[in-house]
């Protein structure tokens, strides 16, 4: 009796490791342009435009992935194959839309926050590129989260309540986006680390946050 329990231990923890494992190369594989920028280019301003290129397609696996954890919540088990691709389908394409504007946002907040660096009262206007950068990157996560819990919502409905949950919940917001950083982070800086583990772990962690602050369906909330 006990060795079969121990058995079944063993079994469910490696079932976990497999869909950790193979759900982080599910999201890479559709995130090849940063995994080749980061791997085999210097960190320098000349190369920052193509990372800034390579970030682009974030969308397309991240709403995915974070549909996959949706799945892992519900049945515990699935074939992580299987339902990463079903979802890429199912939301790839809002996905990409709704990424572009964290993306454009902060590209536009860091390319003119360092343009108003040069002057003496650029400093004083950091805090405000800063809080837009955080602010349009929170509001994609927002919409993936809302778009993958409500299906069936529409875009404008989507966009209208991740906005309402990205400045009511500003800390969350905060949290979120730094999260996120650091995953690409870590992935330039320690490449085995990042790539191996990071994806499930940071939208993890993410969407715990969002499932508890901001855990409401649109079709509740008034």
């Amino acid at each position: 009796m006990e060795q079969q329990f121990e058995r079944n231990l063993y079994m469910k923890m490696m079932g976990w490791i497999y869909l950790f494992l193979v759900s982080n190369l599910c999201f890479w594989l559709m995130n090849v342009p940063f995994i080749v920028a980061a791997l085999f280019l210097a960190i320098d301003e000349r190369n920052l435009a193509v990372f800034a290129v390579a970030l682009s397609f974030v969308g397309v696996g991240g709403i995915a992935l974070v549909a996959l954890l949706e799945e892992v919540i519900k049945e515990k088990e699935m074939t992580p194959v299987r339902v990463y691709r079903q979802k890429l389908k199912q939301f790839g394409w809002r996905g990409y839309l709704y990424w572009l504007m964290g993306w454009a946002g902060s590209i536009v907040a860091f390319a003119d926050g360092l343009f108003f660096l040069r002057f003496p009262f650029g400093r004083w206007l950091s805090p405000f590129f800063f809080l837009l950068g955080v602010m349009s990157l929170s509001l994609s996560l927002n919409c993936w989260y809302f778009q993958v819990r409500n299906p069936l919502a529409k875009k404008k409905d989507v966009l209208r309540i991740a906005l309402y949950y990205t400045f009511k919940k500003w800390y969350v917001s905060l949290i979120n986006v730094l999260l996120l950083l650091l995953l690409f982070v870590c992935v330039i800086l320690k490449p085995p680390f990042g790539i191996s583990f990071g994806p499930m772990a940071i939208f993890g962690l993410v969407y715990f946050n969002q499932r508890k602050f901001v855990g409401r369906k649109i079709s509740t909330i008034h």
